[in-house]
C-alpha cells in the first residue's frame, strides 16, 4: 500500500504518520462472531479454527492477537497465573520431537511434546488438520497442579471453518475467501 512502511515491527501500525500499537483483539468464542471471522481470514487455509467453548471455573481470557498468518489466544488461571495456556493457529507447524497420540478432536491428528515436568509443567500440544495447525502451549508453575492443563482442555475447541463459510454466504451473501470458498476475481 502506498505510504505504509514495510519495516514496522510486529504489533505496530501506522496512523497519520505515527506508530501506534494495534488495538487488542477479542478472543474468538465458538460461533460466528467477528473474532472467529478474523481468525479465518488470518489463516485462510485452515480447515479448523480454535475458539473458546466454555471457560471452567477459575479460568479467564488473557488476551488474543490476530494478524496475517496467525491467530492466538491466551488463557489465565486463578491458580496457574497469567497466560497459563496459549493457543496459536498457523498454516503449518513442526511436530518433530512430538509423539502422536489418539486425537480427542474429530478430523485432527494430535501430537504432544512434554518440555518439562519439574519444577514447572510445560508442554506443547499440536492438532494438525488440512491447511492448519493449532499449537497449545501449557505453562503451569511449580506451585500449581499440572491437572489444571486438563481443565484448560474443556475451554478450547476446534470449530470447522466451513461453518463460518456457510454463515457468511447465507447471512451476508459474501464469500469468506480461503478453504471452502473461492475468492472472486
Amino acid at each position: 500500500m502506498r505510504g505504509c512502511p514495510a519495516d514496522l515491527p510486529p504489533g505496530l501500525a501506522v496512523r497519520k504518520g505515527r506508530r501506534q500499537r494495534r488495538p487488542t483483539a477479542y478472543a474468538p468464542s465458538c460461533g460466528t462472531g467477528h473474532s472467529m471471522i478474523l481468525s479465518a481470514q488470518a489463516v485462510p487455509s485452515a480447515a479448523m479454527l480454535p475458539c473458546i467453548a466454555a471457560l471452567p471455573s477459575g479460568w479467564s481470557i488473557g488476551g488474543a492477537d490476530i494478524s496475517s498468518g496467525k491467530a492466538s489466544l491466551q488463557l489465565d488461571s486463578d491458580r496457574a497465573g497469567p497466560r497459563a495456556v496459549t493457543v496459536t493457529l498457523t498454516a503449518t507447524c513442526a511436530t518433530s520431537g512430538a509423539r502422536q497420540i489418539p486425537s480427542d478432536q474429530p478430523g485432527t491428528r494430535r501430537f504432544e511434546q512434554p518440555l518439562s515436568l519439574a519444577p514447572q509443567f510445560s508442554e506443547l500440544r499440536f492438532y494438525t488438520f488440512p491447511g492448519g495447525c493449532a499449537t497449545y502451549q501449557f505453562r503451569i508453575p511449580p506451585d500449581a497442579s499440572p491437572v489444571l492443563a486438563v481443565a484448560a482442555d474443556s475451554a478450547v475447541a476446534l470449530m470447522p471453518r466451513s461453518t463460518l463459510v456457510a454463515y457468511i454466504r447465507h447471512s451476508e451473501g459474501l464469500a469468506l475467501c480461503g478453504r471452502g470458498a473461492a475468492c472472486p476475481g
